[in-house]
C-alpha cells in the first residue's frame, strides 16, 4: 500500500512540475522551441510502469492539460490515451530499445499528437500554427528525451519505483 501512494505521490508531483514548465509564460522565442513537457513525462511513465501507468491515468493527466492551458477540453486527454496504447500495444518492444532507439521513437509519437492536435483545431475554426512553430517544439523534445528519461529514472531509483 505505501508503494503504491508513494508512487502515485511521484507521478503527480512529475506532472505537477511538468504541466508548470507547459503553461508558465515566456517569451515569444522561448514559446516557440517550447518542449512538450507534459507529453515526455506521460510517455515516460506509460513507458516505464507498464501495469500502473494506464490509458485512463494518460487521459487524466492530459486533461488536466487542457484545463490549465485553456485547451478544447479533451484533446490532449484524447492525444495521451492514443499514445499511451500505442505505448502498451508495443511494450514489449519499447521495453526493449535502448535509450538511443527510443530516442528515435519519441519524435514518431509526437509528430501523431501535433497532427490530431491540429486537425481538431483546423475543424473547429481555431489558428493552426505554422510548420516551423509545430516541429520545433518535437525537435526540442526530441533533444531533451535523454535527460528527462535518465532524470526520472534516477528519481525511480532513488524511491524505489518499479513496475513490479
Amino acid at each position: 500500500m505505501m508503494t503504491f501512494i508513494k508512487r502515485f505521490i511521484i507521478i503527480l508531483i512529475t506532472f505537477g512540475i511538468a504541466i508548470v514548465l507547459d503553461t508558465i509564460s515566456m517569451p515569444n522565442f522561448f514559446e516557440a522551441i517550447r518542449p512538450n513537457w507534459t507529453t515526455m513525462t506521460m510517455l515516460f511513465w506509460a513507458i516505464k510502469l507498464q501495469r500502473h501507468f494506464g490509458i485512463g491515468s494518460a487521459w487524466l493527466m492530459g486533461l488536466l492539460l487542457d484545463i490549465s492551458k485553456s485547451f478544447v477540453w479533451g484533446l490532449h486527454g484524447f492525444t495521451f490515451a492514443l499514445l499511451c496504447y500505442i505505448v502498451k500495444r508495443y511494450y514489449p518492444r519499447i521495453k526493449s530499445f535502448t535509450l538511443p532507439v527510443k530516442t528515435c521513437l519519441i519524435p514518431i509519437l509526437l509528430i501523431i499528437q501535433s497532427l490530431i492536435t491540429i486537425w481538431v483545431n483546423g475543424i473547429l475554426g481555431n489558428s493552426t500554427p505554422s510548420f516551423t512553430h509545430w516541429v520545433i517544439p518535437i525537435v526540442v523534445s526530441s533533444l531533451l528525451w535523454p535527460i528527462l528519461n535518465i532524470l526520472l529514472s534516477e528519481i525511480c531509483d532513488v524511491f524505489g519505483i518499479t513496475d513490479k
